[in-house]
Parts: structure tokens; sequence; C-alpha cells
């Protein structure tokens, strides 16, 4: 057994903050302004969208409460933030926070930076690690939309400059660097994004921790009062963009089909991703090439794009988590009962919702075009006859012991000292 990386004292300490300021009464009173806004949306009319409005608003204000509370780029700090499910660790109860399509496989932490200032982080692979990607983006006003990404570097480019113990520095500063420097823009805000996207959720993510090269010789730590008005100023903007975020999101495509795989910026991977809309009876047949990826996985989301809780629910799978076919590829069924494929994605009893696909780490020369082999409505009464017989079923049984294997390696991440390598 080893340390878990992701119990930290930051992580102990930025989260209590944000707790603390989401329950403060001006906070509270934006929250309810914004809540306004979600129930004027055309969705908050659907049944869907109505049922999971304030579970999207609660996840919106925690996840900025969290960036805001981890905001000082002459003290930053590295910090888990974009994650759905709730935990009970550090003595306290975090309900989660999250944004787009929030995947259960990663760990998203966040470092703040200045544009101006020299960094340095410090990084530690497991033997057997998730993939990982760090990357640097200017952070967009009151951090409303997807950042300008300036750079990333992946495993597979750290990998080679690791010591024997795994450990790697990452330089960032808006001078010229070597391999393992990110460069930035002077008099940006920038945010540097670490990802951990476990294949396997034994995997153990990196620890990773931050310096500042250059400290402002006049700091001062911010207090709390100047910390919540932050908060208030952003909530408008950041509840609009995340709230909006739906309706372009691929180009808010017709329900059952997938747009992609597109390239991420960086170069650092592939998604594809689309709008499922289901009657009673019926599933969604996906069948992708893994294409030698270093990790493939796929989750849903309801139409808000906040996924349902993945720790009890098979509402996302990844490469250990999945049956392969004999020629390599891989066969989901997103539905709402299950279906006995092995790959079965539970829409957790929403009607609509999103569904979305990622590859990383993949191999040079994969053809894109090729990763997505098959996309069609299939009727669940037929299913032996709908669906080749070459994709692989299961029995109660084997799902029984899915689900007992999910809940019980998606505990790890709470521990201070239960993962174990493999």
């Amino acid at each position: 057994m080893i340390a878990n990386p992701l119990w930290t004292d930051d992580q102990t300490a930025v989260e209590r903050l944000a707790l603390r300021l989401i329950e403060r009464a001006d906070i509270r009173a934006a929250r309810e302004q914004a809540r306004l806004m979600l129930l004027a949306d055309p969705l908050g009319g659907t049944l869907d969208g109505r049922l999971g409005l304030d579970r999207a608003l609660d996840q919106w204000v925690l996840g900025l409460a969290m960036r805001e509370a981890n905001g000082d780029s002459a003290d930053p700090k590295v910090v888990w933030n974009i994650s759905n499910a709730p935990r009970n660790w550090f003595g306290h109860i975090y309900s989660g926070a999250a944004v787009a399509i929030d995947n259960p496989d990663n760990f998203n932490r966040e470092i703040p930076i200045d544009g101006d200032g020299q960094y340095a982080v410090d990084i530690r692979f497991s033997v057997d690690p998730p993939q990982f990607s760090i990357v640097a983006e200017v952070e967009p006003e009151h951090h409303a939309g997807l950042g300008r990404n300036l750079g990333a570097l992946t495993l597979q480019q750290l990998r080679p400059f690791c010591d024997s113990d795994g450990r790697v520095t990452v330089t960032i500063g808006p001078d010229e660097g070597g391999p393992t420097h990110l460069r930035t823009e002077p008099g940006t805000r920038i945010q540097v994004y670490t990802r951990d996207s476990q294949r396997d959720w034994r995997q153990v993510p990196a620890e990773v921790s931050v310096r500042r090269l250059d400290p402002p010789s006049a700091w001062s730590q911010r207090d709390e009062d100047e910390i919540a008005r932050s908060i208030i100023d952003d909530l408008p903007a950041w509840v609009a963009f995340w709230s909006g975020f739906k309706n372009d999101f691929l180009g808010h495509p017709e329900p059952n089909r997938l747009i992609g795989p597109n390239g991420r910026d960086g170069g650092w991977g592939y998604l594809a991703g689309g709008r499922f809309a289901l009657g009673e009876g019926q599933g969604l047949l996906l069948t992708i090439d893994p294409a030698g990826s270093y990790y493939t996985g796929i989750q849903i989301a309801d139409p808000w794009t906040i996924s349902p809780d993945p720790m009890f629910r098979m509402v996302s799978l990844n490469s250990a988590q999945v049956t392969p076919a004999a020629d390599g590829t891989i066969s989901y069924v997103v539905a709402g009962v299950d279906p006995g494929i092995a790959n079965w994605i539970d829409t957790a009893g929403l009607g609509e919702g999103w569904v979305l696909l990622r590859w990383q780490g993949v191999p040079e020369g994969a053809d894109p075009a090729s990763f997505i082999r098959e996309v069609r409505v299939v009727d669940l009464a037929a299913i032996d006859r709908e669906v080749d017989a070459a994709v692989p079923r299961v029995d109660l049984i084997e799902r029984g012991r899915q689900l007992r294997d999910r809940a019980r390696e998606h505990g790890l991440r709470t521990g201070a000292a239960t993962w174990g390598e493999k």
C-alpha cells in the first residue's frame, strides 16, 4: 500500500475553504439568481432537465468556488477540482464539482499561475501510471469558457526524462525552454491542468507539486471576503457559459449519432460525442476501435452535461472495465435496463443526455477516421438478433461482479493510504 497522492494538506485546505464559502448568505443569494436563469432555459421545462437542474447548479457553484479558493498565482496549490462523485474524506462531505461531461477516469488538477512568472511542477509517476497530460491555457474572463491552449506535454513525452524513481520536473514560464518546458505569455492569467486518465481504477495517479521560482516581493494572503466577492462577480458568466455549453457542444448534433473523433488542442488525444434520446425498450449500440491507445473511455451525462454518480452505476467504462470482441473492437450498449451485453452503459433513468468517447496516448499513424465502426439504435427485446453474436455477453453473476469491483475500486481514491501498486 502507498500514500494517496490526492490526499494533501493543500487539497484539504482548499476544499474546506470552498465549502465554507458556498454557505455564505451572499453566495447563496448569487446562486439563487443563477437558478432563475436556469429555470428560464428551455431545458428546465423538460423532465430530465428539471430533475437535474439543482444538481448541475450545485456542481458548477462548487467548481467555481474551488477555482477561486485556489486562485492566487503567487501562492499556487495543486488541487483536484472537477470530479462530480460525492466523497466523505478529510472529515467533511464533499458533494462534487463538475462541468462538461466529467470523466470518472480523470483526476483533473488545477494550478493557477501568472503568465509573467517562473514555476516548476514536480511530478512523480507510479510504476504503472495512468495516461498523463499537463496543459497550459490562458484563462478566459470570469473563468467562463474554454482556455486558449499554449502547450501540452504527455506521459509519453515526459517518460524519457524521468529518473529511476519516476520523477520529472516541468518548468513553466515566458522564456524559451527545453523539452520539459511549457512557454507562457506575459500579461496573462493562466491555468495549468494536469490530468491522469486511468485505464484501470487501480492505477495510482501521479504525485504533483508546484513551486514558484520568482515569488513577488510584496504579497499578502487574500481574505475570505475578497475570495467571496470574486465568486459573486464571476458566477453569472460562469453559469451562463456552462449552462449554454450543451447548446453548441459538437454543434448540438441530432440524437443518436456521433461527431468526431476530433483532435484535442495540444495533440494529446481525441474525442467523439453526441446526444442520446432513447424511447422505452431502445438502446444505442456504439462500436469502436481502440486503435492501440494507452487509454480509451466512454461516459454519459445528463442533458446539462453533468454525469450520474459513477460509483454504483455503470455510467462509464475504461480500458480495464470492458470486454473486447475477438477482433479487438469494443461494442457498448447505452440503455436504461441491462441488455446482457458485456459493455453496458447504464443511463441511470435518463431518457436523454450526452455520450462521450475518448482516446488518449494514441500510437503515431493511427487513423481517427477508423476509430468509430458503428452507431445505431437497437431493440432491446430483440438484442440477440440486433447485435452480432461476436459481441461479448454477460450473465447476472458476472454483472454483479462488475458492479462490486466498480464500487471497491472507485473507493480507492478517497482513502489516505489505500492504493496499492498492481
